[in-house]
């Protein structure tokens, strides 16, 4: 059986699972990665078309909106034609993809926090976790950075992993790259930065409608491999039903741990609701909160696996 005969979607799969196993060993140097270039892009975009503090809201809206489009749709536009044209499109896909995911190099920050910990290197440890984080990490105490890195880990797993597979799988690569691209509007014009708190609402919104199947999914997953029932007791118990404090009430629970609570950004104190399990995080918890989402990884790739080999089988 040649690649022509086989169906898009077990094409797809087998690339992801490909992809996924790639990305557990390297990733493209953050130096040469195309993602690296167009997040400077965002960055000097912001600067270029931002309105003055003073400038209507609306203009904020408009601004924030037109910035999305004037950078984001022309590339995907000619990228789109550019792999159209090609004779091996399947390979191209399994590049794209690999360069939208990239958890390779979270991964590896989230262990240089480890490290710095267990050797008492504070300092450090708040230097790396601000790579990871858009909160101000300069005040954080040791159970402060981890808490900030286990959040920030969940959520860059749910975002950036499972997200971008769900929509690769589900509309294509050029859409896993839009996905991808939108995601970096979001960290980078990120709404509790006081320049823009209205900019950044057109991304924002975007991005959270964007963002809950790989939220959902994600979760379950992880419930099915921690304690699903101290989850589910958690998030019945929290006072705070957004989104993201559903997921961290879920994670938390399940890992009988407490996320959540009072964040510092540019010297202003934002104040979340405390959600999850009974216990302050630990400096263990950092390690069995790798292993776990490690484990979720590996089921989703075994069920992947098994609706290939379905597939396969239907095929024949």
């Amino acid at each position: 059986m040649i690649a022509s005969t086989l169906s898009p979607l077990l094409i797809a799969l087998m690339t992801v699972l490909l992809v996924i196993l790639i990305d557990r060993v390297w990733h493209i140097p953050e130096r040469v990665n195309p993602i690296t270039l167009f997040r400077l892009m965002v960055l000097n975009l912001a600067k270029r078309v931002c309105p003055a503090a003073t400038a209507p809201i609306s203009q904020h809206y408009i601004s924030g909106t037109l910035g999305i489009i004037v950078l984001l749709v022309p590339l995907l536009v000619v990228i789109a034609i550019i792999t159209s044209a090609m004779e091996f499109n399947y390979v191209v896909d399994g590049i794209i993809l690999f360069g939208c995911l990239g958890f390779h190099h979270v991964r590896q920050q989230y262990k240089a926090v480890i490290y710095c910990l267990s050797k008492q290197k504070k300092l450090l440890a708040r230097e790396r976790v601000s790579h990871l984080v858009a909160r101000q990490t300069d005040r954080l105490s040791d159970i402060g950075i981890a808490k900030a890195a286990i959040e920030s880990y969940f959520l860059r797993f749910l975002q950036q992993f499972v997200g971008v597979i769900f929509w690769f799988l589900l509309a294509g690569p050029i859409a896993a790259l839009g996905y991808r691209l939108l995601l970096e509007y979001r960290w980078q014009w990120h709404r509790q930065n006081p320049k823009f708190s209205h900019f950044s609402q057109p991304a924002y919104h975007l991005t959270q409608w964007l963002i809950w199947p790989g939220y959902v999914m994600g979760t379950l997953l992880l419930l099915l491999v921690t304690s699903p029932t101290k989850g589910i007791a958690a998030w019945r118990s929290a006072r705070q039903k957004d989104l993201t404090s559903t997921v961290l009430a879920l994670f938390g629970g399940s890992m009988n741990i407490i996320l959540g609570g009072p964040n510092i950004y540019d010297d202003r104190t934002v104040r979340h609701q405390r959600v999850g399990g009974a216990n302050q995080v630990r400096f263990s918890d950092l390690t069995y909160v790798l292993r776990a989402i490690n484990r979720t990884t590996w089921l989703g790739t075994i069920l992947l696996t098994l609706v290939m080999m379905t597939l396969w089988q239907l095929a024949k």
